[in-house]
């Protein structure tokens, strides 16, 4: 066909080789979805922010107390540690009226908790804080005590409903970096006592007495009954009444 076209045959040719490379390419490319064009996605929603960092219940240094400024006829037990724990206790403090303050150390309290809670609940007493592990923290830097100081409020702020705003030092020991310390932790006062009772007998460190507003310690010892009974009968020998430390000191 192509020779009886004569000049053409070539132009024809050409149009015919177009025409087959045109449907070459059609059919290579024929039923290849063209690529979805990329939409962002919805931003990520796993970007947790910083933790806030734990508000200061307080911030100005606590104060010092020895003993409570009140003219009401009354004395105040406090008893520290609580290595020692016995389930009588409970009776022992309500048979004889005494709701006592606690200043706890959190490595006994972290042992069994809910026994401490059920102690402050049945007798009517308060839990406070007196450290973490009960070192001695005069001299020591802000920071250590601040470690040994604010974790422990915050831990018995969730633990027992109640932060404390009272604060024994073990031994007694203080400086100025306790006092800063405690007070950022939301502490108002760093508390000391006047007399201690040991083996069931009273030792007094001033006066052979006590007196009105008197701060007595003691410790969650195996003497627990008879060093109760010895604060009861000099108590009742000075005609004072047991009372609850945090009801005074605000």
């Amino acid at each position: 066909m192509l020779k009886r076209l004569g000049p053409f045959r070539y132009v024809a040719a050409a149009v015919l080789a177009l025409i087959v490379v045109a449907l070459l390419l059609n059919r290579n490319t024929a039923g290849t979805p063209e690529p979805a064009a990329s939409s962002p996605g919805p931003e990520s929603t796993d970007k947790s922010p910083d933790p806030a960092p734990r508000p200061v219940p307080g911030g100005e240094p606590a104060k010092v107390t020895y003993k409570v400024d009140t003219q009401d006829r009354v004395v105040f037990l406090t008893i520290d540690d609580g290595a020692t724990r016995r389930p009588d206790m409970i009776d022992i403090l309500k048979r004889n009226g005494v709701k006592a303050t606690f200043f706890l150390t959190n490595s006994y309290v972290k042992q069994d908790p809910g026994f401490y809670k059920k102690l402050r609940d049945e007798t009517g007493g308060a839990i406070e804080n007196h450290t973490e592990s009960h070192p001695n923290l005069k001299g020591r830097s802000l920071d250590a005590q601040r470690a040994e100081i604010g974790p422990v409020s915050d831990t018995y702020g969730t633990e027992f409903g109640a932060r404390p705003t009272l604060f024994r030092p073990p031994f007694g020991n203080f400086d100025d970096n306790t006092l800063k310390a405690a007070g950022e932790a939301g502490i108002k006062w760093v508390v000391q006592w006047g007399s201690e009772i040991i083996n069931g007998k009273v030792q007094f460190s001033g006066p052979r007495e006590f007196r009105p507003g008197s701060i007595v310690l003691m410790h969650f010892r195996n003497t627990f009954e008879q060093d109760v009974q010895a604060f009861v009968d000099q108590a009742r020998a000075n005609n004072l009444t047991p009372a609850l430390l945090t009801d005074y000191l605000k």
